[in-house]
């Protein structure tokens, strides 16, 4: 059979959203097939239809990806004109309620803004690296966990034999290591997820944006509006710290839709 999907591009974080409806059971398949097809693309979410909600979107190893969620919302706008703004409620892989996203339509493509579910919780955990041990701090959110690690912690050559070990451990659909830097407010991340046995050095990582936004309130215990730059530009977080809590946790970013394309399946 045929089947359509869009190459999308939230901060160079390369994302394929398939269109035609597929049965859930060959998402892993169809999402290592692509992404040999597509060799800049990190990452494949399919379009699922939603009786409550706007749309739904159930991602390649049913992680949370608030970058693929901002693509969905761009992808929903593909036929508005410049200067629109819509707003959609999406069902959205690895959360339980709906997320909110916010589009507007701008010349050379759109800008979106994700209400990021929550962090489940932040604690800092002991893991294996190398020979022995080292403690970081981890951002649960639903669906992914993100480790940090501030400059000297971890060495990029060692990150994904390490994040391999780490995903083991956690059991979480998808865990990420994030590089910080943060006086440049600058980050690397790099994100496996495990029904896809894949790992990528990701060009822009929305979740992980959020993950760096939300450690950083916790930390200094007031709001942040934030820059994160990443290799692939800048995501912007806004977080609410409330009652001791954090209260509110959005990103915003630019979106590029790319083309339309079609490929043969076979079982």
């Amino acid at each position: 059979m045929t089947l359509q999907y869009t190459v999308i591009d939230p901060t160079k974080n390369i994302t394929l959203l398939v269109t035609t409806p597929m049965p859930r059971v060959h998402y892993a398949e169809i999402a290592s097939h692509l992404l040999a097809l597509e060799p800049d693309a990190e990452q494949v979410g399919f379009l699922e239809s939603s009786d409550e909600q706007d749309a739904a979107l159930q991602m390649m190893g049913g992680e949370f990806c608030g970058n693929a969620t901002m693509s969905l919302g761009a992808w929903l706008c593909r036929n508005e004109t410049e200067g629109v703004s819509r707003h959609f409620s999406l069902d959205v892989s690895g959360v339980d309620a709906p997320v909110s996203c916010d589009v507007s339509v701008v010349r050379h493509g759109y800008i979106g803004t994700v209400s990021m579910p929550l962090p489940e919780k932040i604690e800092t955990l002991t893991l294996p690296y190398g020979d022995g041990e080292i403690s970081l701090d981890a951002v649960f959110l639903p669906g992914i966990c993100h480790i940090i690690a501030p400059n000297g912690t971890v060495q990029r050559h060692q990150a994904e034999d390490a994040l391999r070990k780490w995903a083991d451990i956690l059991p979480m659909d998808a865990v990420g290591i994030l590089l910080l830097d943060e006086t440049a407010m600058y980050f690397d991340p790099l994100v496996y997820v495990k029904a896809t046995d894949t790992a990528y050095w990701e060009r822009g990582c929305g979740s992980g944006s959020a993950a760096i936004g939300a450690w950083i309130t916790q930390k200094q215990g007031k709001g942040q509006c934030l820059s994160l730059k990443q290799p692939g530009g800048t995501i912007a977080v806004a977080t609410v710290w409330q009652d001791r809590a954090i209260t509110s946790l959005t990103i915003t970013g630019t979106v590029t839709l790319g083309k339309n394309k079609a490929v043969d399946i076979t079982w």
